[in-house]
């Protein structure tokens, strides 16, 4: 074999080590990131059931310290949070590609469903910088890319611990309702609602138009009252919102027990009202 066959034949050998050691960092790195997109999933569907937004978006923000790009949790069809670190690229449609960034570098995307025992009703979406990839396999080990994971994995055991303290203060919620008319029960510190002893599944906002028609039964809030109390902050929030989430809530109701969509009341020219369940025909059967 002459010289240009050896160089050539070395060069294919380190090219194949390089390839298989690549292969195996990203396939590590997925896993990786798979099991610290899972985690935050868990503690974000306790975080969305308290009502507790301003944790969910500390997490998300907190994430941005480690290796995240970018966070993003929406439910119910509604984004809860979108925290990010400056322009990116748009995600792909599948989950675990790796993205091409302007840097030069490139981020790994991460889709996945929140936890639910419906089907799923949100989903977080993460971008993890994986540019420490393109430089190991250059052969320049990056120690920012080190400490980045490391901070990750920092995050990873904050985020159980989190998790574990916010399951030990629900099971010290209080055992009497906030709300209670008839068979619908409210209960503040859990952010939770029971029709007959069913829960009835909201996102935060429908939570906060039932624990308002509730909180005075048979009183007609206008649209301006409840976008008040449950846009606060908004300024683009209208009375269609109010529309659809009236809708929303009823839907939710009816899925609990048949016919309690009718607890919500449309008063034409002046706004809705909430009716207790008996009055519709609802008894705890």
């Amino acid at each position: 074999m002459g010289v240009a066959g050896l160089v050539l034949l070395t060069g294919l050998t380190v090219w194949w080590v390089a390839v298989r050691g690549g292969d195996r960092e990203l396939a590590d790195f997925q896993a990786r990131g798979q099991a610290y997109a899972a985690a935050f999933a868990e503690s974000a569907v306790s975080w969305i059931q308290q009502g507790n937004l301003e944790m969910l978006r500390t997490a998300a923000r907190f994430m941005l310290l480690g290796s995240a790009l970018f966070v993003q949790v929406s439910w119910d069809g509604e984004l809860l949070v979108d925290e990010r670190v400056g322009e990116l690229p748009p995600p792909p449609e599948e989950t675990g590609q790796l993205v091409p960034l302007p840097t030069g570098g490139r981020y790994l995307y991460l889709r996945l469903p929140i936890p639910s025992e419906e089907a799923p009703r949100g989903w977080v979406s993460l971008g993890l910088d994986a540019g420490w990839l393109l430089a190991r396999a250059r052969g320049r080990l990056v120690v920012g890319a080190g400490v980045g994971l490391g901070v990750d994995l920092l995050l990873l055991g904050a985020l159980g611990l989190l998790l574990r303290r916010q399951r030990r203060r629900l099971g010290r919620v209080e055992d009497v309702p906030t709300i209670k008319v008839g068979g619908l029960e409210i209960f503040e510190e859990g952010k939770q609602a029971y029709l007959f002893g069913q829960p009835v599944r909201l996102s935060p906002k429908q939570f906060a138009l039932l624990r308002l028609l509730a909180s005075v039964p048979g009183k007609v809030f206008s649209d301006r009252e409840i976008l008040k109390e449950v846009w606060p902050d908004s300024r683009y929030a209208n009375s269609k919102d109010v529309k659809q989430y009236v809708y929303l809530v009823r839907q939710r109701l009816g899925k609990v027990r048949p016919g309690a969509e009718g607890m919500i009341v449309t008063v034409p020219g002046f706004g809705y009202k909430l009716i207790p369940p008996d009055e519709v025909g609802l008894t705890d059967r």
